[in-house]
């Protein structure tokens, strides 16, 4: 009997040896196939579709657990214009982590720099680009983009320590189309932002289609967002930021 009961718990340990190898072959197979697939790709479109991933599973998490998403926020400021007024008039980020008033633009940002000092955030959210785009001070986007990273460089002179990310310009939506000639071409301001941090290595948050998933979110005048569009587009920004 005791023999039985010997080859038994060996045959048990055989075959469950057996699976257990079985199933990590199978997962070689697997991460084989992957690199297989990841060897057709170049370096760029690997680091999309992590991006894509990653902003998928944040947009998922805005819906299920919108605390979680604020409170990632919690070393960190909001730089920005009326838009950016919102996460604080809201009450999703206290007051004095939102540095924003309407009408804002880009350069407004380093009047903020002993606000900035005194708090010390690891990370700043740059909102900025719906007025820089409409006062016309900046007809070409290329010129924008050197003084946007002129203002970027002095931040980072200022805070060394923090992480500064560069939003790209919420689009204008519907009616917000006319309300100025240059607003169709945000897209030519984005695209100028996306390479001058490309350039200079900074995290540029894109909030393309964001923007086109949730446009039964902007108010009426197709420009401003409404309440739900905050967690959204916080969740958005954390894409870009590194475990």
């Amino acid at each position: 009997m005791a023999a039985v009961v010997i080859i038994a718990a060996l045959l048990f340990v055989f075959i469950n040896g057996m699976r257990k190898r079985h199933k990590e072959a199978e997962e070689v197979k697997k991460g084989v196939a992957y690199l297989k697939e990841l060897e057709g790709q170049d370096l760029k479109e690997i680091q999309t579709n992590i991006k894509t991933v990653r902003s998928s599973m944040g947009l998922e998490l805005a819906d299920s657990d919108e605390d979680a998403v604020w409170s990632e926020f919690s070393n960190s400021v909001i730089l920005g214009d009326s838009r950016a007024v919102g996460f604080y008039f809201h009450e999703f980020l206290p007051e004095e982590q939102v540095m924003a008033e309407g009408g804002g633009i880009i350069t407004d940002a380093t009047k903020y720099l002993d606000q900035l000092k005194t708090l010390n955030p690891d990370m700043i959210f740059l909102c900025y680009g719906l007025n820089d785009v409409g006062l016309g001070q900046w007809p070409d986007a290329d010129d924008y983009a050197k003084d946007y990273a002129k203002v970027v460089k002095k931040l980072q002179k200022a805070l060394p320590d923090a992480t500064i990310y560069i939003n790209s310009i919420l689009p204008a939506v519907g009616v917000g189309l006319d309300a100025d000639p240059d607003y169709p071409r945000i897209d030519e301001y984005n695209d100028a932002l996306q390479k001058m941090c490309e350039e200079e290595g900074w995290p540029y948050i894109d909030n393309t289609q964001l923007a086109k998933e949730h446009e039964n979110l902007y108010q009426e005048d197709g420009l401003h967002v409404e309440t739900e569009f905050y967690k959204y587009w916080a969740a958005n920004m954390l894409t870009e930021v590194e475990e």
